[in-house]
């Protein structure tokens, strides 16, 4: 039944990683189900998804974010089963998820000022055009990193900005759960796809980078940024989800950015997850404000 899971998915339109994360999540659920109750069954039921989750939780010691997402692969595998037949009940999701208020001081990584500067003049000095293209898209568009391989030079649109409404912007087609969204392209960003534009290789794909070996894959862009990190001494290596977690922290703490415009922008399904990864307080905010106080 996994196998007609997976083909319901991709007939719905999701993505290869989010099927490939669905099917991971399933499997693993699956193995234990089987191990534990000592045979095969296709059926699922609550009472197994709350053991799960203790399993979860006490043995595999995982994050609450971690458990909850594969407790929500699962409860839709255990839905299709239900639309199937072969579970007598549907189970909820709200019934079964991990709640816990340590998730409310989930803190995202970002790259500090002073690393992203490190590291933009380290990638400068070596002048590959390509390269400073990368870093420009990354910190500023916050798209992630199989949008950022999947830009064609068609969804590029360019302008000299001579009206008020003639602004540069980027097509993402191949956003998360299949949807398409506009990126507006500030003047760094426009100068960056320009003089790569010039080097860029003649070659028949469409695909605005490239590499010796063909179009850069997720794979190539990390190891472009790892290499770059070590290069500007960093302590840590930077990634595409943490270039897209500086974007989207640097725009709401500004405070002057609508949240709806940064998830618009960023292609986030809603306000709500802005708030929930963006908007709380870091560890050291709350420091400074016990600190600071008086009694």
């Amino acid at each position: 039944m996994l196998a007609e899971f997976i083909h319901a998915l991709q007939e719905e339109g999701n993505s290869a990683l989010t099927i490939q994360a669905y099917s991971n999540d399933v499997k693993q659920f699956l193995e234990w189900l089987n191990e534990t109750i000592g045979f095969e069954t296709e059926t699922i039921t609550e009472t197994d998804l709350r053991e799960y989750r203790q399993y979860l939780n006490l043995i595999k010691k995982l994050k609450v974010t971690s458990i909850n997402r594969k407790l929500k692969s699962i409860v839709q595998f255990q839905r299709f089963l239900h639309k199937k037949g072969i579970c007598k009940t549907e189970v909820e999701l709200r019934k079964v998820l991990l709640k816990n208020n340590i998730e409310l001081d989930y803190e995202v990584k970002i790259v500090e000022k002073q690393d992203l500067y490190r590291l933009k003049r380290t990638i400068e000095a070596e002048g590959n055009k390509r390269d400073i293209l990368i870093y420009y898209l990354l910190f500023a568009t916050g798209v992630r990193c199989n949008e950022l391989v999947s830009i064609e030079i068609d969804d590029i649109h360019l302008t000299e900005r001579n009206g008020k409404n003639n602004y540069s912007f980027l097509v993402v087609r191949n956003g998360k759960g299949n949807k398409v969204r506009k990126v507006n392209l500030n003047a760094q960003v426009v100068m960056a796809i320009r003089e790569y534009l010039k080097v860029r290789p003649d070659v028949a794909s469409n695909n605005l980078l490239q590499g010796q070996r063909g179009s850069l894959t997720r794979l190539a862009i990390n190891k472009i940024l790892e290499k770059y990190s070590k290069m500007a001494q960093l302590e840590y290596i930077v990634s595409p989800h943490m270039a897209r977690h500086t974007f989207c922290s640097s725009l709401i703490k500004e405070g002057k950015v609508d949240p709806k415009t940064v998830a618009i922008l960023s292609g986030h399904s809603s306000v709500d997850t802005l708030y929930r990864f963006y908007v709380n307080s870091s560890a050291e905010d709350k420091q400074n404000a016990v600190d600071n106080l008086q009694v």
